[in-house]
């Protein structure tokens, strides 16, 4: 029954600010007065004994307390969010909501363009914020999703999850792109041509790419990369005339080999599909928004007959 003594617009302030470091900024974002923040704060600072944010160069910094505190208050702030909206109708037509999603590089050059035409029609006020999120891997996916507020994310996994907060889409088979004028026509590539090319390793992981490499390590074999990258908008560039490889999907590669003399080879290895997955947060789980976001991207991925 403490709660009855705090008026819980202080703490949405304080984790607002937390988040702008700045009071103009806060004050825009829940919409009120900059004196109205500036009068919320100082009850907070009342109320916790701690100045909580200090006042530098690069804006309003939070204290040891402030950062504390802030964990559990973005907490209850989800829950009570969650509490009063989980079961609410979402009409795209007039909802004003923005939806943050992670998509994987080159999906994202798919799915983008599709999306917002789709929606300028369909739901003509909402928006998204497209992220970058690197998740490699299923174990690492709800942290990431709900570290960075994300409402969906689209990403590739070597296994299925074993977790109800995902949906399997497709299996995306693995290969690599070379210049057809150097390694040909045909579907497939030389163990040997594989090997002895130089490569560029695509990958949205931190460190080393690792399946290719645990693959060839279990034959003794090695491969030589000359750079790793996280982008797909440059290889085209950068494998175009030249004895390079990379080892990328089948629909990474749609993106890659369009309007150049690059072409997807089969890999000279038994390499298993990506499992290309959409992914939510696991607390969302009855959140209409998100059922129907996830139901719009499935029918923009279907192929086309």
């Amino acid at each position: 029954m403490r709660l009855n003594k705090i008026n819980l617009n202080l703490l949405l302030v304080f984790h607002t600010l937390y988040w702008k470091r700045s009071l103009t900024l806060t004050a825009e974002t829940l919409c009120l007065s900059q004196p109205a923040v500036s009068h919320s704060l100082k009850k907070l600072r009342f109320m916790m004994d701690d100045p909580l944010f200090i006042k530098t160069v690069d804006g309003m910094q939070p204290t040891p307390l402030a950062r504390q505190m802030n964990t559990a208050v973005a907490k209850g702030l989800f829950y009570f969010d969650q509490a009063v909206y989980n079961n609410s109708e979402f009409s795209p037509a007039t909802s004003q909501r923005e939806f943050r999603v992670s998509l994987v590089d080159y999906v994202s050059q798919q799915l983008q363009p599709k999306l917002i035409q789709h929606c300028l029609t369909h739901a003509p006020d909402v928006c998204f914020n497209m992220l970058s999120t690197r998740i490699a891997s299923a174990k690492e996916a709800q942290h990431a999703i709900q570290t960075h507020d994300i409402d969906l994310a689209m990403v590739q996994f070597e296994a299925l999850p074993l977790t109800s907060s995902h949906e399997y889409l497709f299996d995306d088979v693995i290969g690599c792109v070379g210049d057809a004028s150097v390694y040909g026509e045909g579907h497939t590539i030389t163990l040997e041509a594989f090997l002895n090319a130089p490569q560029v390793a695509l990958s949205h992981r931190e460190d080393s790419p690792l399946l290719i490499n645990e693959k060839l390590r279990k034959l003794g074999l090695e491969r030589k990369v000359v750079a790793k990258t996280p982008y797909i908008t440059p290889l085209q560039e950068i494998l175009t005339a030249t004895q390079l490889l990379c080892v990328v999907t089948e629909s990474a590669a749609n993106v890659i080999c369009r309007d150049n003399s690059l072409r997807f080879y089969a890999l000279p290895l038994d390499v298993a599909p990506f499992k290309v997955c959409l992914c939510w947060d696991e607390r969302k789980e009855h959140d209409a928004g998100i059922h129907w976001l996830k139901s719009l991207i499935r029918e923009l991925m279907a192929p086309t007959p």
